[in-house]
Parts: C-alpha cells; structure tokens; sequence
C-alpha cells in the first residue's frame, strides 16, 4: 500500500491529487512573485501612513507631509496652494507636500510679530529648503523602514518554511506524510490568512501608488506684485491675508545687494584659503536685518570661507519667532559651520535655536578650529528688551561680569589660544589687556566698525583688539528689519597658521546698494573708512 494511502486510512482524510508540472510551476511563480512585492508594497503603504516629519520655523513646530501623486504643496488642507512638488523618476510619479501650522502663529494679532516674519515672506528660500529636506529625509526614511519591514517578514516566512522542508526530509517518507497530513487544515488556515493579507498588503501599495491629485494653481490676482504672488489662496485665507502688513510688494533690495556683493569679491583672490591658509567671515549685530544674514551667509560662500564667526545679536527681541535669521545663514553659506558668540539680545530662545541647527555655541572653552585656535565665551548678560524691560539679567545667575571676565581671562591665559571671540567690546578689551591672546580678540558691540587697535597689556608689552561694526546697518538700538537705512558693516578675515600672522578686509553694504570690499589689511593695521561713515 502506497504511503500517502496508509496516511488516509491513518487520518481518515483523502489524499490531494498531485498538480500538474505547468500548475506547479505557476505556483512557483505567484508565490515568489508575493513574496518579492511585499516589501515593495511595505515602503510604499509606510509612506502613506507614517506621522508626518516635524520642522521649527520662527519657532514653530510645522508639520510635514509628503503625499505621493500630488502635484502641489499645501498649507493647511489647501488654504494656499502653490505648484512646488518634486518628481520621482524611480516611480514615475509626483510627490507633493501637505504642510500644516498654528493659524495664529501664521496670522498673527500682534504688528510688531508680524514685522518680524515680514523678512521671512520676504525671502521664504531658506525655510522652503528646510521643509523639502525634511521631506526628502522622510520620504527615504520611511520607505526604508517600510521595505526593511516587509522584507523580514518575507525572510522569515521563507526561512520557516525551508526549515519545516528540512526537518520533515529527516523523516522516513510514510512519518512525513502522516504529519502533512495531520497539520494540514492549520497549514491551510495559516497559508491563507498569510496569502489575504500579504494581498491586502499588495492592494493598499498599489493604490498608494496609483493615486493621482493633479491640480492646476489658480493664482490669486490680488496678491500680484507680492511674495504670495503665484499662490492660490482659499477659504479664510482668502479674506485675511490682503489685508495684513506683512504682504507688500515684492522688495528686490537685498537681491541687488547679493549681485553687487558677487561683483565685489569676483576678483579676491587674496581673501580665499590657500593651502593650509584660512579664511572666515566675522560679523554681528544683524538685530533681524535678515536681508544682511544673507549677505554674510553668501560672502562665506563666495570667498570659500572656513567657517563663519558670529560675535552676537542675531535678534532684537530673542523671540522664537526671529530664529529664521539662522536657516538664512545656513542657506546662503551653503551649511559653513557657524562658531556664535551670543549676544546681550541672543536669549535662551535664540542660543537653543541655534544649537538645534548645529552651530557651535560659545562655551567659554578654547577650541582647534582647522588650522586656528578659538576661545568663544557668550556675554553673561541677556537685554530685557524682548519683554519690554529695562535693562539686563545675568544669563547665569552665578556669573556676574567680573567672573565672566576672572574665567575667560584664565581660560585665555590656560590655553593661548589664538583669537578669542566675544560680544561687548569693553569686555574684549580686559581681556585683550592680559595679552594671553597669540592673534587678536574679536568683539563688536559698536555700531562703528572700529577695525583693528593696539591694545597695552597689563604686564607692559601689546595685543590686539579687532571690533567690527553692525551687519545690520543699525546705529541705536531700535529695532529696523527691513531695507537699510545706514552703511552696514562685516569682515572677511585670512589666517596663515604657518607663520601666525593674518589680515582682514571690510565689506560696507551702503543704503542704495552698492558694496564696496576694502583692500586686506595686515592684522595689526588699523581700518579707515574711506567714505568717512
């Protein structure tokens, strides 16, 4: 008596007709065809169901959601509608973004809020890379995730599977065929609910993948001429928006700026790194002139600077609002790494935006910076301007001025670093008199550019003290976000680590945008304005 005969009589149960080979090959070719379309069908569904990414912009918390097939990006479940979108070749298809924020931040009561995020709407690039970015990481990220998943569920159910084959080839013929025999009908239950769902599975990436949204933008005319100009605008956005103050024709200012400054710097060479040689950009006081963190952002870039030095005062209020001077930098500097020195406006708002964004944040320790030596120490006082005080509170309640000044003055000494860099001039110029420093101490807090000074140590021998003027074009301490209304100021600074010496040259951003870039001073050689402003 044939075994699977005996295995009938034994369980009572008829034997399955043998498949033809066609059938069986056929077989064959579904289930690997399953198994392979699983993980593929994971990535997708994974896009499609995972939480949206989070990015912070003017403080912020934004949601971000791509949405494949959709031919748009869009705030808010379509109260503005613009026809930004990417495009996968991999996919054949498009990938749009669902964006949603807190409407009151977004429209906010208050004038002086809105002043700030005017320079946002003015120059939305930097944000709008910081959110395709996020999508672009959660687009990779999930996916990965989603075919990292599938993938093992695929393996392990092949992996099951080869290890039942094995260990039923260990019996004898007639012991394996009674125990297929026996689990059949749980075989059968488990094949089947493993086959629906991977099915299912299957369905719901194919949709996700098949899903069209295709819109056509219907411009809105009453925003012709201003930065929502292309925007199709619906709903309660519709009836708000024309009517706040921050929407005004679009100001082109800063972008005549940034090609004057091109021109400028077009033939410096002597302000690019050579070999072991540095360059760095050294600026402050930009108090949400962001049009001026743009400039110093693109004059990183065009002189291949090293990194660019910071010595305070991003921001007038240190609101979590004013943040988006940082993504500015970052955006125009092409990421440059940012050594910042906070200021007396610089809050704890502003100081964790920018740790956040991975700027290198003033801790009072010395540190080796490619070919240099740099000791950044933040100004122990925080303005209470932002709040509508008067006056300042110590950033750390155990560190009034003079322990700010007895511990960076001792770190100076400990470690000799080559710069040191720091807000208030007054304060840089203490520590200047100990003369620890190799080079010089770069501070600002004028709202002259000062240049460089010969300072008399106190042990009778000499250092040097560099103070640069405001970026922002300011000269008090009201705050003044849009177009300048005075010469602003910065510094390109060269640093030969070999022979320890440098120079600098001063960029000047005038009211008309023209840009002048002096010619490179020796370190020690004091600036004088040629215009005499």
């Amino acid at each position: 008596m044939p075994a699977q005969q005996a295995a009938d009589q034994e369980t009572g149960q008829p034997s399955r007709p043998a498949l033809p080979d066609r059938l069986r090959r056929l077989r064959h070719v579904a289930v690997v065809l399953l198994f392979v379309s699983v993980p593929i069908a994971s990535a997708l569904v994974a896009v499609r169901v995972a939480p949206p990414a989070k990015v912070e912009i003017a403080g912020q918390p934004v949601a971000v959601k791509p949405v494949l097939g959709q031919d748009t990006s869009r705030l808010q479940g379509g109260a503005l509608v613009r026809p930004e979108h990417a495009h996968l070749r991999a996919l054949g298809t498009d990938v749009g973004v669902d964006i949603s924020a807190d409407w009151n931040q977004l429209i906010p009561s208050n004038r002086q809020t809105r002043q700030y995020l005017q320079a946002l709407w003015d120059d939305p690039k930097p944000e709008i890379r910081r959110i395709q970015q996020a999508a672009r990481d959660y687009l990779v990220a999930w996916s990965l995730i989603g075919f990292l998943v599938g993938a093992l569920a695929s393996g392990g159910v092949a992996v099951l599977l080869r290890s039942r084959r094995r260990r039923l080839a260990a019996y004898p013929p007639e012991q394996a065929d009674l125990i297929g025999a026996y689990n059949r009908r749980l075989r059968t239950g488990l094949v089947a609910a493993g086959v629906t769902g991977a099915l299912v599975l299957d369905a719901a990436g194919l949709a996700t993948y098949l899903h069209r949204d295709h819109h056509v933008v219907a411009s809105s005319p009453v925003f012709a001429g201003t930065t929502l100009e292309g925007t199709e605008v619906n709903g309660l956005m519709a009836e708000v928006l024309p009517f706040l103050s921050i929407l005004r024709p679009r100001d082109t200012f800063y972008d005549t700026v940034a090609r004057n400054l091109e021109a400028a710097l077009t033939d410096r060479a002597d302000l690019r790194p050579h070999g072991d040689d540095m360059t760095f950009v050294l600026a402050e006081d930009f108090e949400d002139v962001n049009g001026m963190a743009r400039q110093v952002g693109l004059t990183a870039k065009l002189v291949d600077a090293d990194f660019i030095a910071l010595t305070g005062d991003l921001t007038f209020a240190g609101k979590p609002v004013e943040s988006y001077l940082i993504d500015t930098v970052d955006y125009y500097s092409d990421q440059r790494p940012v050594y910042f020195a906070p200021g007396l406006h610089d809050t704890e708002a502003i100081v964790q935006a920018a740790q956040a964004r991975g700027w290198h944040v003033a801790d009072g320790h010395t540190e080796t910076v490619g070919g240099l030596t740099l000791l950044a120490a933040p100004d122990p006082r925080v303005s209470l301007v932002g709040d509508f005080g008067v006056g300042d509170v110590l950033r750390n309640p155990d560190v009034d001025l003079d322990t700010f000044l007895s511990d960076t003055t001792s770190e100076a000494c400990l470690t000799r670093p080559d710069f040191v860099l720091l807000h208030d001039h007054v304060l840089g110029r203490q520590i200047a008199e100990s003369g620890c420093q190799r080079a010089a101490v770069l501070d600002g807090r004028s709202y002259q550019l000062i240049g460089s000074q010969r300072v008399a140590t106190r042990s009778g021998g000499r250092a040097w003290e560099l103070t640069t003027g405001s970026a922002g074009g300011h000269v008090s301490t009201d705050p003044d976000p849009g177009d300048l209304q005075h010469p602003a100021r910065f510094m390109i600074l060269t640093w030969s680590p070999a022979d320890q010496r440098g120079g600098y040259a001063v960029v000047t951003v005038f009211p008309g945008g023209e840009v002048t870039v002096s010619p490179r001073l020796g370190l020690h050689r004091p600036y004088v304005d040629p215009a005499g402003q």
